[in-house]
Order: structure tokens, then sequence, then C-alpha cells
């Protein structure tokens, strides 16, 4: 978890509640968590299926 704290400190966002209450107000940052979430979780499901094939 302390990964993901340092990640978060380095963004500017102290916890995934701020996060959170930040992305009700705001359409915009919501669709960009929205579609990075879906971005990584793509490259990482690729990297996956590249691993797989060898």
């Amino acid at each position: 978890m302390e990964i993901l704290e340092g990640l978060f400190l380095a963004l500017g966002v102290n916890s995934l509640k701020e996060l959170g209450e930040s992305a009700k107000t705001s359409k915009t940052l919501t669709v960009m968590i929205i579609v990075g979430t879906l971005l990584i979780g793509g490259f990482f499901l690729f990297l996956y299926l590249m691993a797989k094939a060898q």
C-alpha cells in the first residue's frame, strides 16, 4: 500500500477519499480516471497475453 500512497502524494492527492471527492465534482477528472484505468488495464492485459504466447 505504500506504493499507492507514494504515487498519490506525488500527484498531490492525500488519499483515495479525497480523489473520490474531487471526482464527484469534476466530470473531466472522472473521465480521466476511467480512461486511465482502462488504458493501464489494457496494457497489462496485452503484456499478459504476449508473455503467455511465448
